[in-house]
């Protein structure tokens, strides 16, 4: 039976000893086409660092830009099998396997293994001990390989004193397969709560203009800082683009009303725009606090399918030209229409359903797949 994590003896180890840091191009990066075929990772939290694609020609051809005559040209392009860390911007510390060759920007070292190619099992353990050392360096104290030579991470170690890496590479296994017959399970029990129904195409259907402030009651939460809560069980919606806005889960204060949920909150700053589905704390407060958009005909599948009509209406916003409660009751978002000229709600919701069974039934044959690889 396998060692758990506590069981196993660690060791802090230089990072340098365990991998080759490597170098991206600075400010120099390659043209993306839609016809390439290496990704481009940048110093992103999503995609698993992929910001782009960009030919084999254009790697080769950046490559030689700024090299004299007498000057080693530096290929950047790397192996697969290799992990990039983001060592600038917000997501520092976010480290990612990357299955094929790739090439990056200089805000990422690619690091490979010294003494051995890197298995994916290997990668995810590996990626996420350096993830721990991340939260140590912030924008005013990048991350860049000449820091990353100094620094050290914890590595369960075998009974020479070195790097465990069949120990990393069974725990991740393991953890992993939990993992994907979890996913499995809980998206066979969501396709046996949907029903496919045919439905017009979305051109097929008429549309209307409607003001939000006519379909919406809008407000915005309390004052609220996420900053103030310790981690819990409890979404805390911000002005984010990703994760649904969750910055954190919060354990509230004594006493302090959750914002309800079953509404769609859009963020000022650039029209983001959300469906929760369960109570919540919502920031307030300030300029880039979250609005958050009430109506009683709303659910889940209603909510998903205006949100997203509503992001496009609003996705406008930006620091420098902010939403506000009042400009945001005064855009326009376009709605299918009834016979009435009303709001079709059932053909929304209907429409939600078909493609949310489209998508699970896709990550489904996904998950059987990942299963079968392993």
């Amino acid at each position: 039976m396998m060692q758990s994590l506590d069981e196993k003896e660690w060791k802090r180890i230089p990072i340098n000893s365990v991998f080759v840091i490597g170098h991206g191009f600075y400010n120099k990066k390659p043209p993306m086409s839609s016809e390439g075929e290496v990704p481009f990772i940048g110093a992103s939290g999503i995609n698993n660092g992929v910001t782009g694609f960009c030919t084999m020609q254009a790697v080769e051809d950046n490559s030689k830009v700024g090299y004299g005559p007498n000057e080693p040209i530096e290929r950047k392009l790397f192996d697969k099998g290799s992990i990039c860390v983001v060592n600038n911007g917000s997501a520092i510390g976010y480290s990612y396997y990357q299955p094929k060759q790739f090439t990056c920007t200089h805000d990422v070292n690619p690091l490979t293994l010294r003494d051995h190619e890197m298995n994916e099992d290997e990668a995810l353990f590996l990626s996420q001990m350096i993830r721990k050392q991340g939260v140590c360096f912030i924008y005013a104290r990048k991350w860049r390989p000449s820091r990353m030579v100094r620094s050290q991470f914890l590595l369960p170690v075998d009974d020479d004193g070195k790097p465990d890496y069949g120990y990393m590479a069974q725990y991740a296994s393991e953890m992993r397969g939990g993992m994907l017959m979890r996913y499995r399970n809980y998206v066979a029990g969501q396709l046996s709560q949907l029903e496919y129904k045919d439905i017009p195409a979305l051109d097929e259907k008429e549309w209307k203009e409607f003001r939000i402030g006519e379909l919406f009651e809008v407000s915005r939460p309390k004052a609220r800082n996420k900053d103030d809560y310790d981690m819990g069980d409890i979404p805390f919606v911000a002005s984010g683009a990703m994760n649904n806005g969750v910055m954190k889960c919060c354990k509230t204060c004594e006493g302090e009303q959750l914002d309800a949920g079953n509404c769609i909150t859009v963020s000022p700053v650039d029209g983001s725009s959300f469906y929760q589905p369960m109570d919540f704390l919502g920031r307030g407060g300030a300029g880039s606090s979250i609005l958050m958009l009430r109506n009683n005909d709303l659910n889940l599948f209603r909510g998903e399918f205006m949100a997203r009509m509503i992001q496009q209406t609003c996705s406008k916003y930006n620091y420098g030209h902010m939403g506000n409660k009042d400009s945001i009751k005064r855009e326009r978002v376009m709605l299918p229409i009834d016979e009435d000229g009303k709001p079709d709600y059932a053909y929304m919701e209907q429409y939600a359903k078909n493609m949310m069974l489209r998508k699970y039934r896709q990550y489904l044959t996904f998950l059987q797949q990942r299963s079968n690889a392993r």
